[in-house]
């Protein structure tokens, strides 16, 4: 029987096409997994960056409820490269995670190796004045408010420009009518002595010489204005924190880093600062609750005033409680008809047997002022012991009686008990913080955030960008490279990711 043998030749042609057919599925299939691999390597990246702000300052968040990454890593200086090295090791073990499995056998199709990492963007707490800050706070306080409170907190921003308009009114009033009143009186002293001059000199008639039939509550008045306020409003002065601090050493006073990316400017207006004071109030100390731990303890006041001790601080704030209160009583007081009324019997009996053209009013519009600034003086006390004062005044909240303004200050002690309705010493300082400075208050919140905790705030970041380059190293290649000679070639890839708190 015949036998047949296979033989196994293949032609110089078939072999060629071979590797061709060979090198254009390696090819394909490369071309796929450099696909895959870039995928992978972008999501790297994000989890790298992700990661990196993982380790967010705990006390930060703790205390003050914002998250910052502490660019200095507790050594007190700013470190990009510190950033990139830890994204760097966090993205090692994401890109080849089988290097640290070693009992788990099996074939990496997408191997990767970082190249370069560099920080290539960041925006800092401290930039633009404390904008990223602010937009931060006011974001993570907004989320958690409803539509009740966003309108309770509108309410007290109409009534804080309302209360600074009164207390405007009240100062330009008070330097005017003080000042009319001084160049009449003069005027009265001048006609006084005309007339005894007619009348023969030391023979003066009685009423002459009745010049003030009644005590004048105004010389008591005068007096106590040049007064140490923080005595007058405080029951121990000595209580007064005496720290201070050096502004040239703190965020706002000092050259600070600047970030090179742009702040996200979400929330503005009205609503969003009356949001980011309210959150100031919740989160740092304030005269009725002072903070030990940093170098103020009235912090709520620095952030308000802006001075470098705790004792500038309060008077300052006092001085500004005063003269709001003095508006909102003047206008009551002026409002009333019986105030005026005996306001204006004790002006005709001030004024004496001598009259002067427009002397009686001017005396009657200056008692109104003293009154109203001593019925200030007594709620001042009253808000500084932990008492509670209206913001408009009634017929049954107003204390201080007009007989009783030249001993005001001997009333003063019977408001260290506190007690009262209405708003207290915080709720004013809201008031207070609704009409002030408000562009500063970030920077100087960073000041007393830096001063309690440590740090810089200048090196905490909010965002950060990435660039990252990749190497792949070739797989399906290899194959043709080999067949055909062809120079060995490693493809690269470049990745940006940015986060962000």
């Amino acid at each position: 029987m015949k036998r047949y043998r296979c033989r196994g030749t293949i032609t110089v042609f078939l072999s060629l096409v071979s590797v061709l057919f060979l090198s254009l599925v390696c090819t394909m299939v490369e071309s796929a997994r450099l696909q895959g691999a870039r995928a992978w390597a972008a999501a790297v990246t994000d989890m790298g960056i992700f990661s990196v702000f993982g380790e967010y300052s705990t006390e930060i968040l703790e205390k003050y409820d914002v998250l910052f990454l502490d660019g200095s890593y507790g050594n007190g200086e700013f470190e990009e490269e510190r950033i990139a090295l830890q994204m760097r090791e966090f993205m090692r073990y994401n890109a080849n995670p089988a290097e640290e499995m070693k009992l788990i056998k099996g074939r990496n199709l997408f191997p990767m190796e970082i190249e370069k990492c560099e920080v290539s963007g960041y925006t800092l707490a401290t930039d633009e004045d404390g904008e990223a800050f602010y937009q931060q706070a006011v974001r993570n306080v907004k989320e958690n408010l409803g539509t009740e409170l966003l309108l309770k907190y509108q309410e007290a921003r109409k009534e804080a420009e309302r209360q600074q308009e009164a207390a405007d009114i009240y100062e330009k009033k008070d330097g005017i009518d003080w000042d009319n009143l001084e160049g009449l009186e003069r005027q009265q002293e001048e006609l006084k002595e005309e007339e005894i001059k007619e009348k023969g000199g030391e023979e003066v008639t009685e009423d002459i010489r009745q010049d003030k039939p009644v005590e004048n509550p105004l010389d008591t008045i005068k007096k106590i204005k040049k007064l140490g306020i923080l005595g007058l409003v405080i029951k121990d002065a000595s209580s007064v924190s005496g720290k201070s601090a050096e502004k040239q050493e703190m965020v706002s006073g000092r050259t600070r880093r600047e970030g090179n990316l742009p702040v996200e400017k979400k929330y503005s207006g009205a609503a969003s600062d009356v949001i980011f004071q309210d959150y100031l109030l919740g989160r740092f100390g304030t005269w009725r609750k002072p903070c030990k731990e940093g170098a103020l303890e009235y912090q709520a006041e620095y952030i308000l005033m802006g001075k470098d001790s705790d004792e500038a601080n309060l008077k300052a704030v006092v001085n500004r409680l005063l003269l709001m209160r003095e508006g909102i009583n003047l206008l009551y007081a002026a409002s009333d008809t019986k105030m005026r009324s005996q306001a204006g019997s004790l002006a005709v009996s001030i004024a004496g047997a001598v009259p002067v053209p427009g002397l009686v009013q001017a005396l009657e519009a200056v008692l109104l002022l003293a009154w109203a600034y001593g019925e200030s003086l007594l709620d001042v006390r009253t808000l500084m012991s932990g008492g509670k004062v209206p913001s408009i005044k009634d017929a049954s909240t107003w204390k201080l009686s007009l007989e009783k303004l030249a001993q005001v200050t001997e009333l003063l002690e019977e408001c260290d008990s506190g007690g009262g309705s209405g708003q207290d010493y915080e709720d004013y300082l809201r008031i207070l913080m609704l009409t002030g400075e408000k562009r500063k208050y970030p920077l100087r919140a960073l000041d007393m955030m830096e001063q309690t905790l440590g740090g810089q705030a200048d090196s905490w970041i909010v965002k950060a960008e990435a660039a990252i380059s990749w190497k792949f190293p070739d797989i399906f290649l290899r194959i043709p490279q080999v067949f055909m000679g062809l120079p060995k070639q490693t493809p690269g890839y470049e990745v940006k990711g940015s986060f962000g708190y």
